[in-house]
């Protein structure tokens, strides 16, 4: 970690995002590896074998045959030609496409402590934006808000992550409700988006709290799987899981609520729904085997990254990175 901005400093809170530590963030994202996600847990619903196809091989050099190479590599023009054979050879490419999906649409301004979903979620699209960049990839996004979908191109420039970062802060702030309007678009529609912008071999990061994420959304993940990859990134609040054991007053900024914490059928009852949901989210993720990453965000933000995308060399500095639930 960089001496110009600690863990403690990057930490993130409140309702609205802001520009400085979401630029702070370039530091943290320097531990970090966008291709390798560790998942520890069997009942992930993603993959460690996601095929990441965007690097792809650029032609360097012709060069005489050599035991052990591929015969699919020889090139046989130059071999007639000169009558010895001889193997193309090819380098990798040193950059993709990386495109951020990031859900701001109004369910996503909720939180129970620290920081909004949509706090939490504007960090990570952050973080992953400078890591990209860090290691040479083109970044571009999609800001999803309840009516406008804002793009930023794919380009190799730290002023394009800047420009997510603004935009994203922009978008956020025009939040007020976690309740939204008649008309606002669904996830599907960002996934569709998706899918004509991206270009195949890109990697597509779905950042969002996943509440509609169901079989309407099938056929275009199935769709993006097939020349992308696409890691689903999902932000939750502990509170949407379960409510709590004691009484509370719930507002949506219009009205109030108050649940008795003796109401067990109601408790009861909400807890089943929000495991129904979350578990078709796994379901769709596991069919397309898409790599599902679960982040609290209620929860530091950094060490969570660092649990899935830091390397282990410089993670064991970090004590208290803590994988999220």
């Amino acid at each position: 970690m960089s001496a110009e901005a600690s863990p403690t400093e990057l930490e993130l809170r409140g309702a609205y995002p802001e520009v400085t530590p979401l630029v702070q963030m370039r530091y943290a994202a320097r531990q970090l590896q966008l291709f390798k996600p560790r998942l520890a847990r069997s009942d992930q619903a993603g993959s460690l074998l996601t095929r990441y196809r965007g690097r792809g091989m650029n032609f360097e050099e012709v060069r005489n045959y050599q035991a052990g190479d591929d015969v699919r590599s020889i090139d046989w023009r130059v071999t007639a030609r000169t009558g010895q054979t001889h193997t193309k050879l090819y380098q990798e490419e040193r950059e993709r496409p990386v495109v951020i999906l990031l859900d701001l649409r109004s369910p996503m301004f909720f939180g129970s402590q620290r920081a909004f979903k949509s706090v939490t979620a504007s960090g990570i699209a952050a973080a992953l934006g400078w890591a990209g960049l860090q290691h040479s990839d083109r970044i571009g996004a999609l800001l999803f808000s309840d009516r406008e979908i804002d793009t930023v191109r794919p380009r190799r420039s730290h002023h394009a992550v800047l420009s997510m970062i603004h935009s994203t802060v922009a978008r956020a702030a025009e939040l007020s409700s976690p309740i939204p309007e008649q008309g606002s678009q669904t996830l599907k529609t960002l996934l569709e988006e998706a899918r004509r912008i991206a270009r195949p071999g890109s990697a597509l990061f779905l950042i969002s709290d996943c509440h509609d994420l169901d079989e309407s959304c099938s056929q275009p993940l199935y769709l993006l799987s097939r020349h992308a990859d696409l890691q689903v990134l999902r932000v939750s609040d502990p509170l949407e899981q379960h409510l709590p054991g004691q009484s509370l007053t719930i507002s949506d900024g219009r009205q109030r609520t108050f649940l008795h914490a003796g109401n067990r059928p109601v408790h009861e009852h909400f807890a089943e729904k929000q495991a129904r949901a979350r578990a078709e989210v796994e379901q769709l993720c596991r069919r397309y085997r898409l790599p599902l990453l679960d982040f609290d965000n209620t929860q530091p933000l950094i060490p969570a990254l660092m649990s899935v995308y830091g390397s282990r060399q410089r993670n064991n500095g970090w004590q208290n990175a803590r994988r999220p639930k």
